[in-house]
């Protein structure tokens, strides 16, 4: 059985030799273990948002992409009654700028007609006889019969 004094003999023994080893070790893993975090901390607050115009079928619309990976995708003007598209890549562009200057303070990224009229954007008068986007059309169930 080892003495008291023994045991204490064997703690400063290793820690004299591997202390110095154990305590660099521990202070890398901090070092990383903090950077790793700042990283992810302003990765997170500093997304990279990019705004950019698309042509589609009778206009415009635009496409807001975050880090690269697509975030909005508007191919009509949003906030109005019935399928328009915007009639010119300014018009869609300034839409899109409202919605992406939100989206870049944090706030709802939400457009309202109000507002795009007050940018001066071209918002065409509803015709209600005008079918959607083929990508846009209502879905109806096909009147089949099922066996009961």
């Amino acid at each position: 059985m080892a003495l008291p004094s023994q045991k204490t003999l064997s703690i400063k023994t290793f820690l004299g030799k591997w202390g110095l080893s154990i305590l660099m070790l521990l202070v890398i893993i901090g070092t990383f273990s903090y950077g790793f975090y700042k990283r992810k901390k302003w990765r997170h607050e500093h997304a990279l948002l990019e705004l950019k115009a698309i042509p589609v079928k009778n206009g415009w619309g635009y496409d807001i992409t975050m880090d690269g990976h697509p975030w909005c995708h508007q191919d009509y003007i949003p906030a109005v009654a019935g399928y328009r598209v915007f009639r010119s890549k300014e018009d869609a562009l300034a839409a899109g700028k409202i919605v992406y200057d939100k989206a870049a303070a944090g706030q709802m990224p939400d457009i309202t007609e109000a507002e795009m009229r007050k940018k001066g954007i071209y918002i065409p008068p509803y015709d209600s006889t005008a079918p959607p986007p083929d990508d846009q059309a209502v879905r109806t169930k096909k009147d089949s019969t099922t066996p009961r």
